[in-house]
């Protein structure tokens, strides 16, 4: 279907009155004789929706958070065939307006759903019957975290009783908002990666103490709950997850950060809940009260529709743990867009993604790398000016300089992503704001790049952060990647900048910060783990300098689980495989032997227990000790000491088969 369809349409609202965190639901019956070949539907929404098709979920939680491009939205299309049936079909639309921004969404003036479908003449306007659903509240509890969009689900079933997919009861006309394209919706532009994929409801035992019924789920995941009671009516049911409040990491240990939970008041008799929308962790807790009989307690497990599709295994055990932790922590922190986690913020920390972006490459399904390239638009497409932001889309924009070099630098997600796909799209999208974001950065005397302030001067977490260095040596990256950009699309007006820029960070280099014969540091103080492995990653540091860098690496710990990877990249890279190996094992045990089944924020808890940016293993392993390329070619390596033997299982991307076994 094309935008035209849209044009017989128009965005509705039950009326032109409407408050936050709304919801409502929306009608639409067809008489067809025989079922078509294909039925499709499109669907725009401010904000949520879910979707139903005589009674079956056919969608759950669509609608993509806006802002790809600048104050558009996106337009989901449905093929309505499977859920179709001859004589009258009925659909149903339940939707919910955020009302207000956060990490990832955008906030949006007014609500609204618009709707079309040519192939059973559905289209949205003031015939169509909806309704406020006014048995949903805001609870009076702890709100929600300022990094999240949207509110508590909290429904009161003494006013309506709940049901499952909506009931048109007392629905009346809409009320017109406006046509397609009018603000503040903006153009609609096709989705452009898969809609969410979801489970059956999922029925499962509990363990009880007092009024609190904990039930343990397989993995973390993220879900939404269940339940099913008797009641005498006018009793709350709290529910939530284990992660439902989390501290902030290091520098922020003062903050909690509260997110989604479901709250239910109960009407008399026998009665079901399921809360629509999603929360993350590994525990659910319903706090049902002792006159409330609980039938049935369950889950609905949904997310980012991608496949894992790789396996690698090693003779040693911890290795292995590592690597399914390492996966499932990519997995859980997928959704709209990658997020650094699905508890506190759900953020899109470009940074993170940049960390993130090889693992995708290796273990994930064409989608993931989907989701991949959305983010680079998202980065792109979203930058202020010439300003490459650090954090987007949403409505906390700020520039970290030192990610927005990662992300276009030779080891950042751009990078990643054309070195596994070789789609030159993204080279045609990033390359001039690639360079006009470089040419911001200022120099000094020599013509040696500047450190950049931005909104936050952050590198890594903690201590010890040679800042300097590590600005030059990323910045000295992105201009090498951009040389290569440049060779790729054959277009050289920018050659004299990046060429002048990396002469005089060369000639002025090693003079000003190798210091002792023994290492790289900008102060007297101290040396950082992180800078000298990043004067390697970046090609400043010559080979004769490895063994006192490696020395360095050996005995410096500064890193935290971001800034680690590149540490181990760097030990790899100089062909200290065994160091790093042994390195990543030591410092990554704390991570292994804990109960969770994915990674934490950092090497001790604090901060999340799901933290994308500490999956870096899972690279290492793949890329040195399987010697797996980003393309998934094989260059086995001669040396896989100190393991005994590796054997690994990757997809490509037309689903062909690697695998790889050594000896």
């Amino acid at each position: 279907m094309d935008h035209h369809s849209l044009q017989k349409a128009a965005w509705i609202w039950p009326s032109a009155e409407f408050t936050r965190n709304q919801r409502a639901n929306f009608f639409f019956e067809a008489e067809i004789d025989v079922i078509p070949a294909a039925a499709e539907v499109c669907i725009g929404c401010e904000t949520r929706y879910w979707l139903f098709v005589n009674g079956a979920l056919a969608v759950f939680e669509g609608g993509l958070f806006r802002e790809s491009t600048p104050g558009d939205g996106y337009l989901d299309t449905v093929d309505l065939t499977p859920y179709l049936r001859e004589g009258k079909n009925e659909i149903a639309i339940h939707v919910w307006y955020y009302g207000n921004g956060g990490r990832n969404n955008s906030y949006c003036a007014k609500p609204g759903l618009i709707l079309a479908c040519d192939a059973l003449g559905l289209y949205s306007g003031e015939d169509t019957l909806c309704y406020a659903d006014t048995a949903y509240y805001i609870p009076a509890a702890e709100p929600t975290s300022y990094l999240y969009g949207g509110e508590h689900t909290a429904y009161n079933a003494t006013v309506k009783p709940f049901s499952y997919c909506p009931s048109k009861e007392g629905a009346g006309k809409a009320t017109v908002l406006g046509g397609y394209g009018d603000a503040p919706w903006g153009g609609l532009e096709k989705r452009p990666v898969p809609l969410l994929f979801f489970t059956d409801r999922i029925p499962c035992e509990a363990a009880v103490e007092g009024e609190t019924y904990t039930v343990s789920l397989p993995y973390a995941m993220q879900f939404s709950p269940y339940v099913k009671v008797r009641a005498k009516g006018g009793e709350v049911l709290d529910i939530r997850s284990d992660r439902y409040a989390v501290r902030g990491g290091p520098g922020d240990t003062a903050n909690c950060y509260f997110g989604h939970r479901a709250e239910y008041i109960c009407r008399e008799g026998e009665q079901e809940f399921e809360m629509f929308d999603w929360i993350y962790g590994e525990k659910v807790f319903f706090r049902v009260p002792e006159t409330v009989e609980v039938l049935e307690l369950g889950y609905r497990e949904s997310g980012y529709d991608s496949q894992i599709t790789a396996t690698f295994q090693c003779d040693d055990p911890d290795a292995n743990i590592l690597f399914e932790k390492c996966v499932r922590t990519l997995k859980v922190c997928m959704r709209e867009n990658y997020m650094d986690c699905p508890d506190r913020e759900r953020g899109q920390w470009i940074g993170d993604v940049s960390v993130q972006a090889p693992q995708i490459a290796y273990v994930l399904d064409k989608n993931g790398l989907l989701l991949l390239r959305k983010a680079i638009f998202d980065f792109i497409r979203l930058r202020k000016g010439d300003v490459l932001m650090g954090n987007l889309p949403g409505d906390c924009f700020c520039e970290l300089p030192a990610q927005s070099l990662n992300a276009i630098s030779e080891w950042g997600m751009i990078s990643s992503y054309y070195q596994a796909t070789k789609d030159r799209s993204v080279l045609d999208l990033a390359f001039e704001p690639a360079v006009a974001y470089l040419k911001l950065w200022e120099t000094d005397g020599d013509g040696v790049v500047t450190p950049r302030t931005g909104n936050w001067e952050w590198y890594d977490h903690l201590f010890n952060c040679d800042g300097e260095v590590l600005s030059i040596c990323w910045y000295y990256s992105a201009l090498r990647f951009a040389r290569f950009m440049a060779g790729e699309l054959g277009i050289h007006d920018h050659d004299g900048f990046i060429t002048a820029r990396m002469e005089a960070i060369e000639r002025v280099f090693d003079a000003r910060y190798w210091k002792a014969k023994e290492r790289y540091f900008s102060s007297s103080c101290f040396a950082d783990d992180r800078a000298n492995a990043m004067a390697v990653l970046s090609g400043l540091c010559s080979a004769d300098k490895y063994p006192a860098v490696r020395y360095l690496l050996l005995s410096v710990f500064n890193s935290t689980t971001y800034m680690e990877n590149y540490v181990l990249t760097a030990l790899c890279e100089m062909g200290y495989k065994a160091d790093a190996y042994r390195r990543m094992m030591c410092r990554y045990q704390p991570l292994i032997k804990n109960e969770n089944t994915t990674l934490w924020e950092d090497f001790f808890h604090l901060g999340t227990r799901n933290h994308a940016w500490t999956g870096g293993p899972a690279t290492v392993l793949l890329r040195y000790f399987a010697g797996v390329q980003s393309d998934l070619t094989v260059k086995a390596p001669a040396d896989i000491a100190p393991l005994k033997w590796v054997a690994c299982r990757l997809e490509d991307t037309e689903g062909k088969t690697v695998e790889v076994k050594i000896p």
